[in-house]
């Protein structure tokens, strides 16, 4: 049911932005303007372009993000009861994007002084953050294997910190293909 909603959603904001990029007539110009002005409280620097009519992506990534390793998970159907790696899967988009980058960026932005080598606006703080605040959630719980589930979210946490894409999008992703390979 969970991934229906997901669906659902993903379609209904694809058409919100159709509506609010496109204005189709005189009497859906005032939808595309009240559209515009609400989306623009919203918007971060990956869709600077939205400002001026363009596509903003970040909202849908972000469904997208949560939803993909929850799909995944449905094509995968590992019944292993003994595998509690495979219980993690439809939960590592909500994790990463939900608790752990969120976390990650408050911390970031309030405590954050030492930034990533490389001239990333990420910080060390922040990642620290990002990855005990993942951790703890799956310690408390009661995931067992803890030594698996740490080393794929230490994994996921320095791609956060090294990656200058969609993080909504690239994410999930990695922690989806991190945890069907070391649940394999």
């Amino acid at each position: 049911m969970m991934a229906l909603s997901y669906a659902i959603a993903t379609t209904l904001l694809i058409l919100l932005e159709i509506v609010r990029c496109y204005s189709f007539g005189e009497e859906h110009d005032s939808i595309s303007l009240s559209l515009n002005s609400f989306y623009k409280i919203f918007l971060d620097e990956k869709d600077s372009l939205a400002a001026d009519g363009g596509l903003a992506i970040t909202h849908i990534t972000l469904i997208v993000g949560c939803a993909m390793p929850l799909w995944v998970s449905q094509i995968v159907n590992d019944t292993d009861e003994s595998n509690l790696l495979v219980h993690l899967l439809p939960f590592v988009g909500v994790l990463v994007l939900g608790i752990g980058d969120s976390a990650g960026a408050i911390a970031g932005i309030k405590f954050g002084s030492y930034p990533w080598p490389g001239g990333s606006s990420r910080t060390l703080e922040g990642s620290l953050c990002m990855f005990v605040s993942m951790f703890a959630l799956l310690y408390f719980v009661g995931f067992d294997d803890l030594f698996k589930v740490g080393t794929v979210l230490a994994i996921v946490t320095l791609f956060e910190a090294s990656t200058s894409q969609i993080d909504n999008l690239c994410l999930p992703l990695a922690g989806t293909s991190l945890v069907v390979l070391f649940a394999a």
